[in-house]
């Protein structure tokens, strides 16, 4: 996919060019060259040192800490603000522009679109607290750019993004040694936001670690941890093995950006916000997965099947045999309806086997469909496995309807 089509990933790297390769203002008319040294020991005394525990409005509090800095590092901590504020859809151009002209004359800021913008060319809406702490946000974009500024090892726009890319990610999973100048124990939303946009086609354009959390939950059959230990790859893994059967009538490029936000993909795992919820969620997604499932024709059931993405195969031979040595009734809880609404479980469910292998008529009993749901949620809890044994699951079935 070409990122540089929208606005976002094309500022992006402009803005790493400018600023930090040639060492110049990006977002002001100022043509001096920059000195990064000078400019991170001003902003770590005022900024950091001098931080003011009040409860007055951040822009009050800034305002007044550089009130009188030199115009050096005025320019570089601009950058670090517009830098934070630039990729979000929750500001809107104006407010971002209005950022910088605190420091600057009207006629000293850039205008227009090519720089200030928001909503579809933005990449994330990170949420409130993004807002909140954007003290920490801050001392957050203050570090990555530092790292990259103060590094003489960096001289290509490649190895300024990896390195990008890099401390954000060690950041969110190790976190940041207190021993760094520009230290913040909180999780910021700046870090998953600028490694998106650093490497793109790695990283999803997720800012929430909750939404992440979520969605590796909900979509644990189709990547799990043991599978894809880093969160991110495994939330890559789902987007690209979901990616043909969702997102109908999308332009692919918008489907490749937001894919879990599109819309019948996020009500999927969204609004899962307890672990009651998203199992509840995953078991009616595994469900559907073996209902949808493909017919088997040579392959081996429970194989996948490479089609840009990946669809489970199941043989309909196997679930017919079943559905017809049981009457089309429900072994749980005796439901019969002229031969329909009945659903064959596998006991060894198809979207957890790590290989191939086939199905024989004992690996399968007929439930109806809020059986066969309970079946799949009950596999989610701890201790879980025993209900691959069909009279270890009947029994608890049967137990839970006379409730």
């Amino acid at each position: 996919m070409n990122w540089q089509i929208y606005q976002s990933y094309r500022v992006f790297d402009e803005f790493l060019q400018r600023f930090v390769l040639e060492r110049k203002s990006y977002i002001t008319t100022h043509e001096q060259r920059l000195d990064f040294d000078l400019a991170f020991e001003v902003i770590h005394r005022r900024y950091i040192l001098g931080a003011d525990p009040s409860k007055k409005e951040f822009d009050e509090k800034v305002t007044r800490q550089f009130a009188d800095a030199d115009l050096n590092s005025r320019i570089v901590f601009s950058h670090a603000e517009y830098l934070w504020c630039m990729p979000t859809a929750q500001l809107r151009p104006e407010t971002k522009r209005a950022l910088i002209t605190r420091w600057f004359a009207d006629s000293e800021v850039k205008h227009g679109d090519d720089y200030f913008f928001w909503e579809k060319e933005a990449i994330a809406n990170p949420g409130s607290r993004y807002l909140r702490k954007k003290y920490h946000e801050l001392v957050s974009v203050l570090r990555i750019l530092r790292s990259v500024t103060l590094n003489s090892g960096l001289n290509r726009l490649q190895d300024v993004k990896a390195r990008i890319a890099e401390g954000c990610y060690e950041a969110i999973y190790n976190g940041v040694s207190s021993d760094n100048p520009f230290y913040v124990k909180d999780s910021c939303g700046v870090h998953p936001a600028l490694m998106h946009l650093a490497a793109p086609d790695t990283y999803e354009a997720i800012v929430s670690n909750s939404h992440k959390t979520k969605i590796c939950a909900v979509f644990s059959n189709v990547a799990s941890a043991e599978e894809f230990p880093c969160p991110e790859r495994r939330i890559g893994a789902i987007r690209e093995r979901l990616f043909n059967r969702y997102g109908a009538g999308a332009h692919p490029d918008d489907k490749r950006r937001w894919f879990f936000y599109m819309d019948d993909v996020k009500p999927l795992w969204f609004d899962k916000g307890t672990k009651t919820k998203r199992n509840i969620s995953a078991a009616r997604f595994e469900v559907e997965q073996e209902e949808l499932a493909q017919d088997l024709e040579q392959w081996i059931e429970g194989g996948r099947k490479p089609i840009s993405g990946y669809r489970i195969l199941r043989s309909s031979k196997r679930v017919i045999e079943a559905k017809v040595r049981d009457d089309y009734t429900c072994r749980a809880c005796g439901f019969h309806f002229e031969n329909e609404i009945v659903q064959a479980h596998h006991l060894n469910p198809l979207a957890e086997r790590d290989e191939p292998e086939a199905t024989t008529p004992e690996d399968l009993i007929t439930l109806c469909p809020n059986c066969h749901y309970l079946a799949h949620y009950l596999l989610r809890q701890k201790g879980g496995g025993k209900y691959k044994v069909e009279t270890t699951l009947l029994r608890k079935l049967r137990g839970m309807g006379q409730t």
